[in-house]
């Protein structure tokens, strides 16, 4: 059987939970639950999220009305540390900036809350809501918005279709070159299972092993299944080039069958610095690690896939994104130095496809020339 892979996508160049005490004997929502889902779950559990930028949250927990009818599934969620969605092994505790888990405190309170009646509690108790944009961007609105140059239908046979389609950024959407600080993408329905956008400004000298490189494009960045969009630290970007053609990767997922065709019209939300804040921008691209074609034999549980990459430039890495498909388990990067030594950079031991969460430092971390980067996943067949 053959699987296809991208490991790593690192990126090179250039909240914790609360604190709390032991649970009380009878949790209140107000008092006690509350603040844990506004610090930790309402990101994503809030109304209007559901497909937007990568977010599946299937329910709102702003208020008690909203929580309590789920109130046992969130027990179990927070107790088998499924929720919040957050991979990397407890040796990386407090590395990422990005960083979504609860203390046991917290979810000891939740469980608890759940066992014992789910009870409201005193509404003054409540802190105050947790307001986010009222906007469909889950970034805030963007410097600049482009469509699909038209509606895509996707057919009722279709099961899963990956077209690729070209936009030309015309001289009125971008009079000049600018630098992004990220682009956000949203899936225009609900068969829209990933989205990956790249330039065709390709550098062949810097990304000699891209996987775009027979095309001649390089990767930006898109959209995939709860990735939650972020800006990059300060001072890096990515730069957009006037004239640009945008070579967009849709993945079209759905079940096959009469009536379930529907239109899609995606858009891409583009973040720009301003001109001061450009002066000084560290570029940044995107450096895969990766093989396309490896077999796994049948029924083998735990099949391992290695591949490295030796930088011969030092580099700075601002995050991971480990991509494997379905049966992909688990994933771990080592760095090895020039001088022998060995770091370890991440841990996934429980990787899950539909979680493709990027890891991200709150500063980059540098390495010299002569890096050697490690990737070792394994499958499940």
């Amino acid at each position: 059987m053959i699987r296809r892979i991208t490991a790593g996508a690192i990126v090179a160049l250039g909240v914790a939970g609360i604190a709390g005490a032991e649970a009380p004997d009878r949790p209140t929502f107000t008092k006690d639950v509350l603040p844990i889902l506004q610090e930790n779950c309402q990101t994503c559990h809030r109304p209007g999220t559901a497909g937007t930028s990568g977010m599946v949250a299937p329910m709102s927990l702003m208020t008690y009305e909203d929580a309590r009818p789920w109130a046992k599934a969130i027990s179990k969620a927070v107790s088998a540390e499924y929720m919040p969605p957050w991979f990397a092994s407890d040796d990386f505790h407090g590395v990422f900036r990005n960083e979504r888990t609860l203390t046991q405190d917290e979810i000891d309170i939740i469980v608890k809350w759940a066992a014992t009646g789910a009870a409201r509690g005193n509404p003054t108790d409540a802190s105050e809501p947790k307001e986010f944009p009222a906007v469909e961007w889950y970034l805030g609105e963007p410097d600049l918005v482009v469509s699909l140059p038209e509606p895509v239908w996707v057919g009722d046979d279709v099961e899963d279709w990956q077209p690729n389609i070209e936009i030309e950024l015309t001289e009125e959407q971008l009079p000049e070159d600018r630098w992004m600080r990220t682009l956000e993408a949203i899936p225009g329905s609900e068969v829209v299972h990933h989205i990956v956008v790249y330039t065709n400004d390709y550098d062949a000298e810097r990304q000699t092993d891209h996987a775009a490189a027979r095309l001649g494009y390089s990767n930006i960045g898109g959209l995939a299944p709860g990735a939650e969009p972020s800006l990059l630290q300060d001072g890096y970007g990515i730069q957009l080039k006037k004239g640009t053609t945008l070579r967009v990767s849709m993945h079209y997922h759905k079940e096959p069958g009469p009536g379930t065709g529907t239109w899609d019209q995606s858009k891409l939300g583009f973040f720009f610095y301003d001109d001061e804040e450009a002066k000084d921008i560290k570029p940044v691209s995107i450096e895969p690690i990766g093989l396309l074609d490896f077999e796994i034999p049948p029924g083998h549980q735990n099949w391992t896939v290695g591949m490295a990459r030796e930088f011969d430039r030092p580099i700075r890495i601002l995050k991971y994104l480990p991509h494997m498909h379905v049966r992909g388990t688990s994933a771990e990067y080592v760095a090895y130095l020039p001088d022998g030594t060995k770091k370890d950079l991440l841990n996934i031991p429980n990787y899950d496809y539909n979680w493709q969460l990027y890891y991200e430092y709150p500063e980059p971390l540098e390495l010299p020339a002569g890096t050697r980067v490690e990737v070792k996943m394994t499958f499940d067949n």
